[in-house]
């Protein structure tokens, strides 16, 4: 049984077809249609995996639909000067989160992804399945942005290092901003689940230091996950108390309305019948 083990979150971005440049020796980057491919576990498109499984599809539409959703947004959007968008513009970011097979908390921290990804992502996450067929049992996300097609703004790296000046300031914020985007995964997903934000490499450990940080991941991660319930917890007694004072406040102004509404049939009659209403009483002597 593993006891602990490393977080891998990834996200890039992806265009219908892939740029006709690139560097010198580098492989052809994947469009749309091969991301798509390998998550469908397409004959040709999974020849790394020995024994290939249908996906399971944990939300949204299928991948089919979603290939069909892409290209539908890409044909009716526009860039800034009104211009259809090119061939290559970024209209589909997906990522991939994966966790250590035969860790203790798999359940715990599949769902936990899920609704980190709605939280991350809002709306705009469109599609998330799960493979079970490789070393480690992974999920795969999509994300697609509906009203202007390219989805560089929805990818943290990207939007963060667009108001960058320079090309040092844009790897700077670049950075950045994806060390933040770990940071909340691991605070929101990986932590209580058992998994460390950094592996022994990154933090230069010894294999004996390691091994004693692996070993205090559950503890770590019951801590955060008792934390996680409390938080919701606390947010769900505010949610009801702020339930309850709307309720109250929506009574008192219906009770109000009608008090008014009977003092006007009161008044009415009073008026029909010719009467006037009473003086108010006094108790002061100059007024006697």
């Amino acid at each position: 049984m593993i006891t602990g083990g490393i977080q891998f979150v990834h996200v890039a971005v992806y265009s219908l077809h892939s740029p006709k440049k690139t560097s010198r020796g580098a492989d052809r980057k994947w469009a749309v249609r091969d991301v798509i491919a390998e998550a469908s576990r397409e004959p040709q498109a999974c020849l790394h995996v020995p024994r290939p499984r249908p996906p399971n599809l944990l939300h949204g539409p299928s991948l089919v639909e979603l290939e069909a959703e892409v290209g539908a947004i890409h044909a009716r959007s526009r860039d800034a000067a009104g211009r259809r968008l090119r061939k290559d513009a970024s209209v589909l970011l997906a990522g991939v989160a994966s966790y250590p097979r035969g860790g203790i908390e798999y359940s715990y921290w599949k769902q936990s992804t899920l609704e980190w990804l709605q939280t991350e992502f809002g709306d705009r996450l469109r599609s998330v399945v799960e493979h079970t067929d490789e070393a480690h049992p992974h999920l795969h996300f999509y994300v697609v942005n509906p009203d202007g097609g390219n989805v560089k703004d929805l990818h943290p790296g990207f939007r963060t290092a667009k108001g960058a000046q320079t090309p040092k300031e844009q790897r700077l914020a670049y950075n950045t901003a994806m060390r933040a985007f770990q940071d909340r995964f691991w605070e929101h997903v990986a932590g209580p689940s058992g998994l460390a934000r950094l592996g022994p490499g990154r933090q230069r450990m010894s294999r004996a230091q390691w091994t004693r940080v692996k070993f205090g991941l559950p503890a770590q991660a019951a801590l955060l996950q008792r934390a996680r319930e409390i938080t919701r917890g606390t947010g769900e007694r505010d949610r009801q108390l702020r339930s309850f004072a709307h309720k109250t406040m929506l009574e008192a102004q219906a009770l109000i309305e009608e008090l008014e509404v009977r003092e006007a049939r009161v008044l009415a009659m009073e008026a029909r019948l010719g009467l006037n209403p009473q003086a108010p009483c006094s108790n002061d002597p100059d007024k006697a």
